[in-house]
């Protein structure tokens, strides 16, 4: 039972690791003997995050740069990935933007670019590093999605934001069906308020929090750890027998409608 969360050796690629959130995954992963595989845009970050993460945690990681929106980008990061690990174990899609507007206002290029980053990317990383998982007959999949996807906010300016997380929902309940013949699980995690950088904005405003965590049942924002918690866990053996499920990181806030 000890060894339930372990990932000894398990080749896992994070894309969008140099995110906040996603870089947070990835260290939590490799805390837990995964072999890192780190895919971002920008190549100073990546070689950083690499370098710290393998330090910290002694598991070997590289980083890769990916454009996500781009086929072919996403095609050479698998090759690549394989040519350096042999395979991969475990696919975590953390890649995301948030472009907020009156949607009267909406300006149809950012429209068209966050669907492309948090829609297009998440199903071309599924496609090429699900055909590795296919050939292998296992796998697991971990999509980050957000409570958004299912629930709206009180605050106006997120009708693109929440219509990429509700496809990113409905992806990964139709994968999950399409590759359990497979041996491979789907899943995603759906975080409300995570205390990271990019919720300043709230975690900052006095009025803002309040309102928030009105509707919240555990009365707090969630920390970095419950995020880090749940990932490896649906990495880990722990989760084999869980598929489909969007997992919400929330403190009760979609259990009370």
């Amino acid at each position: 039972m000890s060894d339930m969360f372990r990932l000894d050796d398990k080749v896992v690629v994070v894309i969008g690791g140099t995110g906040g959130i996603g870089e947070l995954m990835a260290e939590g992963l490799a805390n837990q003997g995964a072999k890192l595989a780190i895919a971002g845009t920008n190549q100073e970050k990546l070689k950083r995050i690499s370098a710290n993460i393998q330090k910290n945690t002694g598991s070997e990681t590289i980083g890769f740069q990916v454009d996500v929106a781009d086929p072919d980008s996403v095609v050479q990061l698998a090759e690549d990935v394989k040519a350096r690990f042999g395979t991969v174990d475990v696919l975590v899609n953390t890649q995301g933007l948030n472009y907020k507007h009156p949607a009267t206002e909406f300006p149809v290029d950012q429209w068209d670019k966050m669907f492309g980053v948090n829609v297009k990317g998440v199903m071309l990383a599924c496609r090429e590093f699900g055909k590795i998982m296919i050939a292998n007959q296992k796998g697991k999949v971990i999509n980050l999605s957000s409570v958004r996807g299912v629930r709206a906010t009180l605050w106006g300016g997120n009708e693109g934001y929440c219509g990429t997380k509700g496809a990113v929902d409905m992806m990964t309940r139709s994968l999950a069906s399409e590759w359990a013949e497979h041996n491979i699980n789907v899943n995603a995690i759906g975080p409300s308020l995570i205390r990271t950088p990019l919720a300043e904005k709230t975690l900052n405003d006095p009025e803002r929090l309040a309102v928030y965590l009105a509707n919240v049942p555990l009365k707090r924002v969630g920390e970095p750890k419950d995020l880090v918690g749940l990932c490896v866990f649906l990495a880990s053996p722990a989760s084999d027998f869980i598929t489909g499920q969007i997992i919400y990181l929330d403190g009760g806030l979609t259990a009370i409608g």
